[in-house]
């Protein structure tokens, strides 16, 4: 054999070494269907928690969920600045419930997301969704939506005004136009919507802030 020349004592090991490597895998937490989170992988709430071993756990399970109103954890509690900004990009769009006062927002096929804290507290949070489309597709979602997320009809048909003349004024690569922030659910609830010049296709970031 071309083997024959290895000690087999050096053969079992690597053996040994390959049964122990499989055994971990499949002991692993990423392979279960339904994986129980560790302390470090989720608040005491059940929120989410932003560093690595939280940012591994909420990719998996594929949903972030974040509080923002008075009860929530401080920031630092969470993996999170007192004061500052963070941004998460999970390896695969997930969804998204961020609760608030008076209910919940939910938003799915979120590509990144942009959480910003204040005085250890979380203030608001940023959902960029994945999937872009174009025009056509993207304002029937937002129409869909807007019930939900406090919009009027009113809105719905400025955002489209202001698009248009955007579209008129732009000399760069992109332009864009927000629904106006509304308090609903305890909320500011935003969005705002960027066109590539080129292409047309359209990106939707959804923000959902304290009150002040």
């Amino acid at each position: 054999m071309v083997l024959s020349w290895i000690p087999i004592s050096i053969v079992a090991l690597i053996c040994v070494g390959i049964v122990v490597g499989v055994v971990a895998v499949q002991n692993s937490w990423w392979t279960q269907a339904d994986p129980r989170p560790s302390t470090d992988q989720q608040a005491s709430d059940g929120m989410s928690l932003f560093e690595p071993p939280g940012i591994d756990f909420l990719t998996h399970e594929g949903v972030v969920r974040v509080k923002v109103r008075a009860d929530s954890l401080p920031a630092s509690q969470l993996g999170l600045d007192v004061d500052g900004t963070e941004t998460v990009e999970p390896r695969v769009p997930i969804s998204a419930v961020v609760l608030t006062a008076d209910g919940a927002f939910n938003v799915e096929l979120v590509k990144s997301f942009t959480i910003t804290t204040s005085d250890n507290q979380v203030t608001s949070v940023e959902l960029v969704q994945d999937g872009q489309g174009m025009w056509l597709t993207i304002y029937p979602q937002l129409e869909r939506i807007a019930p939900s997320w406090g919009w009027t009809a009113q809105q719905l048909e400025q955002l489209r005004i202001d698009l248009t003349t955007a579209s008129r004024d732009t000399t760069g690569p992109t332009y864009s136009a927000t629904l106006p922030a509304v308090e609903h659910k305890g909320a500011l609830a935003s969005a705002e919507v960027t066109i590539d010049t080129d292409s047309g296709n359209v990106g939707l970031a959804f923000t959902v802030a304290r009150l002040p």
